[in-house]
């Protein structure tokens, strides 16, 4: 009974790190195909708000992200400018 505790503790986190990992975007380079992608800044590039007025007021703020990415292959960078999701 002891040893199965750490064991099911131990089978959760490495379960939980592969979900978390699978929920990530996928980031391929446009010139080689590569996933080895890194990051290499991120900035909010503008803030647009959209009200609609009516029976409730709902406010809805989306924040378009300028990302700059590099492959790791090919040295190729390129920047994505997005709503954040």
């Amino acid at each position: 009974m002891e040893i199965i505790l750490p064991v099911v503790a131990a089978i959760l986190i490495a379960a939980f790190v592969a979900y978390l990992q699978r929920s990530q975007p996928r980031v391929r380079c446009p010139q080689c195909q590569s996933q080895q992608v890194r990051q290499l800044e991120q900035q909010l590039e503008k803030i647009q708000q959209d009200s609609t007025m009516g029976y409730a007021v709902k406010l809805d703020v989306k924040l378009i992200m300028k990302t700059t990415y590099r492959c790791q292959t090919c040295g190729h960078a390129w920047t994505v400018t997005a709503p954040e999701t």
